[in-house]
Parts: structure tokens; sequence; C-alpha cells
């Protein structure tokens, strides 16, 4: 799916609270994070080579013919977006919205095919009653809660936030939530989350102002100790608005509560078609593309550094070489084995001048270069979410842990999905082989992956591709399993489809060619066994060629797709129709002989005879079918396919609508 990500955590504000408890644990934390920034940045960087090299074309969006029907009646689609929601819509220095949303949204209107309507007004309690009104149909950024939707259908979350605590840069006394009791902390009013917070720090004193931006300079002037607000929007302003001495001090919320505060695409509750299509956009929207959007409106992460207590540490590691230089020179002087000269100290000092100049360029290069790789490390792990989730088992097949992606993938909670997995499996044949795998893997034994089939909590099925791995303790002794899950529900829908292509004629839905020369030698075999006769009709249309040059390919492709329905609404569920190409039908008729077959063709050319009808254009065809019999006329399924086509053309010819073959027809000599 859409491909669904989320403000980050990185490794800086795990690296800058041990600098200040246990500089030199830091130290060594830093030069380890130097090492992994080297190896990370490499790989990054030719992970960027790789996925620029050429401009992809945009993936084609695979919609039903029901939906396509949808989107041609309803041209003009009405979107509003939130003014007030930087960076994922807001109104720019000229009055236009902009933003991660509104790029999402041009995106999928240029997939989709949709012509969106902006709504002229970005306040959202004002743009809220118009959706609810219906005067807007679409709102691209609303939370799904349960008191909306009575009125809205919701796609699946694509804007991940996460609640941070804002202070000044010099204020060390606030590390954690519960560090703000007692304090006055800004809140922007009217924020749903805001209650929450009220009630969840109750010794708290809220300022509340009106904007989020007011919230940053509340704490920039100390009015507040803190603000409590979105990270990418404090981000965004930050940056935007030069406010250099605030920093992030803490995470607020846990993953799981930050989830009840991520946004979807809010669709009109009567227009469910429409939740859909947007739906299966999102989709179609790449993780690259995603990474490269939110690069955009997402600066790096401004990190909570101490630069003066970073120099402090340098200054004593280059105190400590010094040190340990002179020492030495020391010991040699006094061992009276080297007399360093005025020009060998002088050197000396410039040697250490040198390494301190190198060395403090050297943190500074290192540290951006590990934000950089910091973030493009996260958001690849963070991404995975999208596609997979990991659960452990006991040895009774308990469930003990569910990783919270699985409310991305299948819209469970992890406590949903451990009480109710097996109420959630379909009665696909393939889920019968479940306690097998788990069971093999549960005595020790490797296994290769295995399939599922699954309902998701909004009700489509999903296929999953699981992978067991049996986990032992100290001891040797198996103590449970643990399993990765891969949602590959995209990829067997295109095996599925081109395993239909490769059988059915795509225009009319009807065996091609390849099918139906399988079911024709089935039947034959059959019939042999059985001692039982076969029908092949060959059909063709009369005067199609005149409609499809006078009135268009597209009148051709309707006749087409008319016939194949008339043709098949008239056989039993056992016979088979084909297309052969053109206008060239085939029919497989089993356990038919002569008399069986010539009631079913006068049938069909009865129905061919029928007026077609297409718009303002009413008109007949008819059609000519020949007709041989297996073993009367042959015994192979070539010789049978020729004998058909030939007594069709003598029907053609002789204007007779339906034909048996005769030997007094002309015959390839070959077939004999």
């Amino acid at each position: 799916m859409l491909n669904q990500r989320k403000d980050y955590k990185g490794m800086t504000p795990v690296l800058f609270p041990i600098l200040k408890t246990n500089p030199a644990q830091a130290m060594h934390y830093l030069i380890s994070l130097f090492f992994f920034a080297f190896l990370n940045i490499a790989a990054a960087d030719n992970f960027s080579d790789a996925v620029s090299t050429g401009n992809k074309p945009d993936p084609v969006v695979q919609l039903t013919p029901i939906e396509r029907d949808w989107l041609e009646r309803h041209q003009n689609i009405r979107v509003a977006f939130d003014g007030s929601l930087p960076p994922y819509s807001f109104l720019n220095d000229s009055g236009q919205p902009e933003g991660i949303a509104v790029e999402v949204m041009n995106i999928l209107g240029k997939r989709l095919g949709i012509k969106f309507e902006i709504y002229p007004r970005t306040s959202w309690n004002k743009l809220y009653e118009a959706a609810v009104a219906r005067k807007v149909d679409v709102v691209a950024t609303m939370i799904n809660r349960p008191d909306r939707r009575q009125w809205f259908i919701f796609t699946q979350p694509y804007l991940m936030k996460s609640l941070v605590i804002i202070t000044k840069r010099d204020n060390s006394t606030i590390k954690n939530r519960s560090d703000l009791a007692g304090r006055k902390v800004t809140l922007v009013k009217g924020y749903q989350f805001v209650e929450r917070i009220i009630k969840e720090l109750p010794s708290m004193t809220p300022y509340f102002v009106d904007s989020m931006l007011d919230e940053l300079k509340t704490v920039s002037t100390e009015k507040a100790d803190a603000a409590i607000t979105f990270m990418a929007t404090a981000n965004y302003l930050q940056t935007k608005h030069l406010l250099t001495d605030l920093k992030i001090a803490a995470f607020y919320d846990s993953d799981s509560v930050n989830e009840s505060i991520n946004e979807s695409i809010a669709v009109r509750g009567d227009w469910p078609i429409l939740a859909d299509i947007l739906q299966k956009g999102l989709t179609s929207i790449s993780e690259e593309e995603m990474q490269n959007i939110h690069a955009k409106w997402v600066p790096g992460m401004e990190s909570s550094i101490d630069y003066e207590l970073i120099w402090k540490i340098i200054a004593g590691f280059v105190a400590t070489l010094i040190l340990l230089l002179l020492w030495i020179v020391r010991v040699r002087r006094q061992n009276k084995k080297i007399k360093l000269s005025r020009h060998e100290v002088q050197t000396t000092n410039k040697i250490l001048l040198t390494l301190k100049d190198d060395l403090e360029h050297l943190i500074v290069k290192r540290t951006a270069e590990l934000n950089s790789s910091e973030h493009k490390f996260r958001s690849l792990v963070e991404n995975l979410r999208n596609e997979y989730f990991f659960y452990q088992r006991n040895c009774d097949g308990v469930f003990t842990y569910i990783s919270p992606s699985i409310t991305h993938i299948l819209g469970y909670s992890p406590d949903e999905f451990k009480a109710h997995y097996h109420e959630y499996l379909t009665d696909n044949p393939t889920n019968l082989k479940i306690a097998e795998h788990a069971k093999a893997c549960a005595q020790g034994l490797a296994d290769s992956p295995y399939q599922l089939e699954i309902y998701s909590a909004y009700k489509d099925i999903h296929w999953l591709e699981v992978t067991d791995t049996p986990v032992y303790d100290e001891h040797n002794n198996l103590i449970g399993v643990d399993g990765i899950v891969h949602d590959i529900t995209l990829r067997k829908q295109a095996d599925d489809r081109l395993l239909w292509l490769s059988h059915y004629d795509e225009l009319t839905g009807l065996a091609n060619r390849r099918l139906f020369a399988d079911q024709l030698h089935n039947a034959i075999n059959m019939a042999h066994r059985n001692n039982q006769s076969v029908a092949l009709f060959y059909l063709d249309l009369d005067r199609f060629k005149f409609v499809n040059d006078t009135m268009g390919h597209a009148v051709g492709d309707e006749v087409l797709k008319e016939t194949a329905n008339r043709i098949a609404t008239t056989l039993r569920d056992s016979d088979m129709p084909a297309r052969l190409g053109g206008d060239e039908f085939a029919l497989v008729l089993p356990e038919t002989d002569a008399d069986g077959a010539a009631p079913v063709a006068a049938k069909i050319l009865k129905k061919l005879q029928e007026p077609y009808i297409f718009a303002e254009l009413e008109f007949t065809l008819g059609g000519s079918i020949g007709i041989a019999i297996y073993p009367r006329d042959a015994n192979s399924a070539e010789a049978l396919v020729h004998l058909a086509d030939t007594a069709m053309y003598q029907a053609k010819q002789g204007k007779l609508g339906i034909s048996f073959y005769s030997k007094s027809m002309p015959r390839n000599k070959a077939i004999e």
C-alpha cells in the first residue's frame, strides 16, 4: 500500500543524553557511529544511484470496468485541504495550498485521470461542515475516528505523525513527558489530542495559542517551558522561521498511541467506490516516491546536540594526547636516547595543531554524514512495515508477540489478531496446510516459506507469505518460533492476471486458442473412453467487417463482447465457447451428437439475428455456423477443427446459416 511513513526517532537523541552522564561511553559510541556512517553512506549512495537511473513511467492503476465507468460519470471531484497543517497541507505566501498531501493528491489525479476541483475554504471547521453537507467530496487529510465514520469513508492512513516535546536548546531539565509535571506547556486550541494531554498531565499549566508557529515562538521567548506538537510540523516551522534556539527534547507518545493521530483521505459516505479507487491510487505510489516527497517538505531533524560539551570532550582528548607526547619526550630526555631541538619542538607543536584542526573538521563532517545516513537507513527500516510484520509463538502455538506494523497491513491491532487469528482465515484449501507447517517448525524441523489467505479488517482478501524459524535457548532447548510475514497480495494478483491472460481472450473473456485446443483434446479423450460424441461449432459473424469499417473499432469491440455474451448464455455449463480471433468463434459441446447439435445451433443463430443496439445505433448481423461431429467425421482435434471450418465456409457461401460437414465438401488431404 501506500505507502505509509512516520516521523522517526533517530540515533542522535539516543547519543546526547549519554554525553551528559557518561562522556567516555559517549565518545566510544560516537566513534562506533562514525564507522557505521562510513559503511551506510556508501550503501545509501549506491542505492540512490540505482533508483535514479532512468525515468520510470507511472505505474498502471488497475481499475475495474465499474470503477472506470464511475470516473467517466464524475469528471470533477471537489477536494478540500486543511490550510493550517504544515508541512502536510498549508497555504503558501500566495494563499495557495501546498505540502505533502497536495503533492500526493496531484499524483492521484494524474494516475487515476481525476480532475480535482479545490474547495476555496481552508479553515478546518468550515471545510469539515462543507464535507458533512456534501459540498466537498474529498478531504485530503482527516483522522479516522468512530464519530466521523457516519459521514465519511476512509482510506488507509498515508501520513504518519508523531507528537514531540519542544524546549529551548539550553534546557536540560526536560528529558521525557514526566518532566512536564508542574511546568507551563503551550498547546494549540482545538486539536483533539490536547484534551488527552491535559488528562495525562493534570499538574502541568496549559498555555493555549492559535497556531503551531505561535507554540514555537512562545517557547523561544520563554513564555512557556515547553510545547507539544507534531515532529514534522516543528521541523518545518523551525527551519522556515530560523528558530535555531529550539530542540526536540523527547517524543511524547509511543508508536501505538501515535497511530491514533495519523491522517487518511476522507471520502463522502455515499461514494464508497471513490474511496476504493483512491486507495488503489495510494497503493501505486512507491516507497521511493513517498520518500522523495517527504524529503522535499520535511527538513533534516533538528537534534538536541550540545556542541559545547562536544568541544570539551575533543579538548580533553587532545589534551590527553599532548600529555602523552610530553611524557614520551620526558622519558626520552631522561634516558638520554633522544635530544629534541627547538626546531623539532616547533614541528611537534605544528603536528598537534594540525591534528586538532583535522579532528575538528572530521567531527563536523562525520556528524553531517551520520545525520544523512541515519535518515536514509531509518526510512528504509520504517518502510518495511507497509509489507511485513513479525511475530513470536511459544511451543504451544500461542502468540506472545505481534509487531504493530500488522495494523498497517491488515487493519487489526496486535491484541485483536492474537485473540481472533483463526476467525480471520478464509476457507481457501491452502489454509488447511497451516497446521502442518506450524507443527513441523514447533518440532525444530526446517521448513520452507508457506502461503495463507486471510481477511483484513476492511473485509478484503490478502495473501501472506510466512517464514518460520525455530528459536532455542542457551541449552539448545526449543522455546518457540519467530515468524516473518510478507504481504504478497499485489504479486498474487499480478500472477493471477497473467495466468488468466494466457488462457482467455482479454476483450470477450472467452477461452483463447490455447485453452480451446486443450479443452477440445480433453473432450475428445473423455468421449473416446466413454464411447460418446463431441460436437464442434465454427462460427463466423456476417457483415461484421462492414460494421467495423463504417462505425469504428470501438463499436466493433462492443459487437464482439455482446456476441460472446449471447453465445455463452445459450450454452450449458459443460460447453465451452472460445474466440479464435477477429469475428470467428469456436464452441465445444461434449456428449453431443448431430441431433443434439442442431437445435443448439439454431438457437444461437436466432440470438445473433436479434438487433444490436449501441447508443443511437441499431443494426442486425446474423452468422454462419459449421458443425463437425466426433467420431463420425474425424478422430483428432486438428481434423475436427478443419472440417468444422470447411462446413462454416459452405454455410457462408450458400447463405445457409447452419451447415453440418459432409464428405461431399472439399477437404484438405493432409488432414485425412
